[in-house]
């Protein structure tokens, strides 16, 4: 019995344990929250007449999940990659039933571990860090090795056969879903004739000379359009208008959380004891007490030299013997205490150049380094000598000796002046700082040894060495209270769309605007934590003009006004009026331009020009496969007529996308004659079949019954 027969034996057993489990799901959760079944909405959706309860559609999610805890983003993907298996299942499934189309054993096993894997099969074996094969199933091409697949299938684990079951079934779904899709593309067909058609669109280039009138050029307020035009218009274009989803705007006010002057206080008195408790610490006890106290939960000693310090507080600082606690001082929204731990005099930059050198054992050494460590530090140590007793200067030694490869750039091992806080390993940084100019020394860091030359560094200052304790300056309770009492109060007196508006401007609060919500929108621009404001624009009792109650987004709370509500399917006219207004407007300006050229006809292209009192412009090579005139825009229409002139022929005033043209062809380079029609064929049929695919899965869902609630519980 094949491997692969031993899992299909088994598959019974699998799926009865899933069940099981499923089942145990399902009860606790039943047992556990009877709303779900009473007095609540438990569906997730409806396919195709199918229902799907919220509990079968968390019993998958909880499966897929394996018991994980899923953060918000996760708990998004897998609820649409579970949503995504239902479409497949009672949607694409029965089309691939009705017409027959199954994929055997044999087609399965060729494809998962055969001479020629599907890439499908990639995702299942590759390093997630580096996207590569794993080596254990890689082919010296570094793609999937069918003879290593099968070895390891011949060998695999229970655990292991169940994982590949999985893949199996995966695998059978993905096969059906390409036949299907090959199915489609079969279908498409290009004819000698369009062959040719298309290649002499593409080959032929027109060149003429034009003259345009731009519709910017009259002012929309010269225009007028009746709502018997729009509603026209609207009604003959409405293909353009469609939607997909549902969608709703809304308007908001934030109240931000700030801290209270109360609250600033009350910390500054509790950081007025930190400092004294922290002054009477020492040793262990202070790294300790930073650790236990700190927002920061660090214990770090850093140099800090005037400007650092806050402000006004230079002279304390810098005469402030070891053991002084100073503040606490305010710093930003941060209450900060320093204690001291001593000073030292040294350069605030410094500027060196260096050769590295490498051993095969070092950080980011380069493959080619065979040395180890101890003949890197005898090569080192020689490179000093020879610089030290003048022999060779460094700078002209660099490029030949460094391991560094961005000192063989031209830099010659200066990479410029640098502070302490550079981002250079701490030994480089302390050679500049520790040196004086002109010393020569060999440091050693995890790249390997560096003989490093001190170029220069400024004059030496005084450096404080400290630790601090810092407070992040946050809100009380009392002051959220406060803050969302005022809020609740804002919507409850200004309840409409009208008191909301007016509240708003009396208070002289800032409304925003956020448009084209849609009931799936896990994140709204500007907003944090706005799934639970979604939910409550989608309430399927709220009306355009209600007022929410205050909802908290981070340090604020925020107050909405549902202000539009726009239903899937065809946008309603008031919609999209303006767009039918501009569309309206441009042919009414293309048919007054006409008429008024008609009138005043050029004997030649000059006299036009004078006529619609603009120049004559050239436009070179080109096709109708790209309709781009130089100066004027996309007009596929006026190279469309272009394309049917003669030489030397002079067109009638053409309405184009920007404005009215009229054009005198004066070359056509002819395309070269179709030498080889299958080859045009096939690269026409696979550029329609590349779009054939999400063409498909677009058409099935559009004439599918879809109902997503999966936004009313997630």
């Amino acid at each position: 019995m094949t491997i692969l027969a031993k899992i299909r034996s088994r598959v019974g057993l699998i799926v009865g344990s899933i069940f099981v489990a499923l089942l145990a799901f399902v009860l606790t959760d039943f047992l556990g929250n009877n709303t779900a079944m009473f007095g609540r909405d438990t569906s997730v959706g409806e396919i195709n007449g199918t229902e799907i309860s919220i509990m079968e559609f968390n019993g998958k999610v909880e499966q897929y999940s394996q018991g994980r805890s899923l953060s918000e983003m996760e708990q998004q993907q897998m609820s649409e990659g579970v949503w995504a298996e239902y479409i497949e299942n009672l949607i694409f499934v029965p089309e691939y039933d009705e017409l027959g189309i199954v994929v055997t054993d044999d087609e399965l096993a060729d494809q998962m571990m055969g001479d020629n894997i599907s890439p499908y099969m990639m995702q299942f074996f590759q390093d997630r860090q580096t996207g590569q094969v794993n080596p254990q199933f890689a082919n010296a091409m570094g793609g999937l090795d069918g003879a290593k697949i099968r070895q390891f299938v011949t060998g695999m684990q229970p655990e292991q056969e169940t994982q590949w079951a999985e893949i199996e079934v995966s695998m059978r779904k993905q096969l059906r879903k390409e036949k299907y899709n090959q199915l489609v593309r079969k279908g498409i067909y290009v004819t000698t004739a369009q062959a040719k058609r298309e290649h002499n669109e593409e080959n032929t280039k027109y060149t003429f000379n034009f003259v345009t009138k731009k519709y910017a050029d009259i002012p929309d307020s010269t225009i007028k359009v009746t709502d018997a035009e729009l509603e026209d218009y609207y009604k003959s274009h409405e293909y353009k208008f469609k939607q997909r989803e549902e969608e709703r705007d809304m308007e908001f006010i934030g109240f931000d959380i700030f801290p209270s002057a109360d609250d600033i206080a009350n910390q500054r008195k509790e950081m007025e004891s930190v400092a004294t408790t922290f002054a009477g610490k020492s040793g262990i006890d202070d790294s300790l007490y930073v650790l236990a106290t700190s927002d920061n939960p660090m214990f770090v000693k850093e140099y800090m030299r005037s400007g650092q310090f806050p402000v006004g507080t230079d002279s304390a600082f810098l005469k402030a013997a070891p053991g002084t606690v100073l503040g606490p001082y305010n710093m930003g929204q941060n209450v900060v205490v320093y204690k001291v731990y001593g000073n030292k005099v040294s350069a605030d930059s410094a500027k060196v150049r260096h050769i590295l050198v490498a051993c095969k054992d070092c950080a980011q050494a380069s493959p080619e380094i065979s040395r180890t460590k101890a003949q890197a530090k005898m090569r080192a140590d020689s490179i000093q000598r020879v610089v030290k007793s003048k022999k060779a200067k460094l700078e002209d030694i660099v490029e030949k000796l460094t391991d560094d490869p961005g000192s063989k750039s031209g830099n010659k091992g200066d990479y410029g002046w640098f502070t302490p806080e550079s981002g250079f390993v701490q030994p480089f940084k302390d050679a500049g700082f520790n040196n004086n100019k002109g010393d020569v020394v060999v440091v050693e860091t995890e790249f390997g040894y560096h003989v490093i030359e001190v170029l220069d560094k400024t004059a030496p200052s005084t450096k404080v060495q400290v630790a601090k304790i810092e407070s992040k300056t946050e809100a009380s309770e009392a002051t959220i209270r406060a803050v969302f009492n005022t809020a609740s109060q804002f919507a409850v007196e200004n309840n409409t769309a009208e008191k909301f508006n007016s509240g708003a401007q009396a208070k002289s609060l800032n409304v925003q605007k956020s448009d084209k919500i849609v009931e799936s929108s896990r994140y709204i621009n500007g907003l944090e934590n706005s799934r639970e404001i979604v939910r409550w624009l989608y309430n399927e009792d709220r009306e355009i003009g209600q007022v929410s109650e205050p909802f908290q987004s981070g340090e604020r709370y925020v107050v909405c006004k549902l202000t539009k509500i726009v239903k899937k399917g065809v946008k309603p006219l008031a919609e999209v009026r303006d767009i039918c207004e501009l569309e309206v407007r441009k042919q009414k300006k293309a048919q007054m331009i006409i008429d008024e050229l008609n009138k005043n006809k050029g004997a030649n292209l000059e006299a036009w020009a004078t006529n619609m009192k603009t120049t004559v412009m050239p436009a070179a090579n080109i096709t109708l496969g790209a309709p781009y005139i130089a100066g004027a825009g996309y007009e596929g229409e006026v190279v469309g007529k272009v394309s049917a002139m003669a030489v030397n022929q002079m067109s009638a005033p053409i309405k184009g996308s920007m404005g009215v043209y009229v054009v005198i062809v004066t070359t056509v380079s002819k395309a070269e004659p179709l030498t080889d029609v299958k080859a045009q064929q096939a690269r026409l049929i696979q550029g329609y079949g590349a779009r054939t695919d999400n063409a498909v899965n677009d058409v099935l869902r559009e004439n599918a019954d879809i109902v997503d609630n999966r936004a009313k519980h997630y």
